[in-house]
């Protein structure tokens, strides 16, 4: 089995590799449409592989979901896949894989290079410092994760995409929950009371009402199990719905900052 997927992403690298024959037109919808790649959102591409087409999921990254079952159009998801399809139709595309070569959807997993004049820029890490992803880490994929979260902080201190959005939309929990269905997907800025603060499981979650901040415990969040109730805290990112009410997930202490008058 390893032998046979070996085999696959060596194919699927000399088929994106292809794509160096063709650069140096003004159109990149035209150009990648022309070499069989379609851009599916800010993070996920298509591609021919011996005659059927093979879905890549960028590695460590999470862009704002364009095409989601459930969910509507995300705030940025245009303008991520925009950028995507700039990016890889730039220049010549290497993929660089890590652990787990494919997620539980058969996506293989990538890291995507694209060779320029200057030399080779990893998009995911690019979209990443322009504020059209956030951090994903999920184990045991990780090769790249301090560049991703290098990234990630000078976005914030830019304020760039999500980070400039989010500024100046600011809310307690009350107001979330109670404008809930227009507010999901998009990128905000709340200021909590902590009610809870527990560890589920690999999960950290702080709560206040029915608004929960969610991460994955692990070296950039292990930091947030140091709050305690009736601390104040102020959060930035996605808020999405779910079955209890709404969250943000978290990928790094960074998206949560304990107000200095908690």
């Amino acid at each position: 089995m390893i032998r046979i997927l070996s085999t696959a992403a060596a194919l699927l690298s000399a088929a994106i590799l292809s794509l160096a024959g063709l650069m140096g037109g003004p159109d990149a919808h035209e150009l990648l449409s022309s070499a069989g790649i379609e851009v599916h959102d800010g993070d996920t591409i298509s591609v021919p592989l011996n005659g059927e087409r093979t879905t890549i999921r960028y590695l460590l990254i999470d862009t704002p979901e364009l095409h989601h079952p459930r969910r509507r159009e995300e705030e940025l998801a245009l303008e991520a896949a925009g950028a995507n399809r700039d990016l890889i139709s730039s220049g010549p595309l290497r993929l660089e894989f890590d652990e787990e070569l494919r997620d539980r959807y058969e996506r293989l997993l990538a890291y995507v290079w694209v060779a320029l004049p200057e030399g080779e820029l990893l998009v995911n890490e690019e979209l990443v410092r322009r504020g059209f992803a956030l951090p994903l880490i999920i184990p045991p994929n990780g090769k790249h994760a301090p560049r991703i979260f290098s990234a990630m902080e000078e976005a914030a201190r830019s304020g760039a995409g999500l980070w400039s959005r989010s500024e100046n939309r600011i809310f307690n929990p009350s107001q979330v929950w109670s404008e809930a269905t227009v507010l999901a997907g998009s990128f905000v800025t709340v200021r909590m009371t902590l009610e809870r603060v527990e560890e589920r499981g690999r999960r950290i979650l702080l709560s206040q009402g029915r608004l929960t901040v969610t991460a994955y415990r692990n070296s950039r969040t292990e930091a947030l199990l140091g709050l305690r109730k009736g601390d104040r805290v102020t959060v930035r990112g996605k808020l999405v719905l779910s079955p209890r009410g709404c969250e943000i997930p978290v990928a790094s202490f960074l998206q949560v900052s304990r107000d200095s008058d908690g």
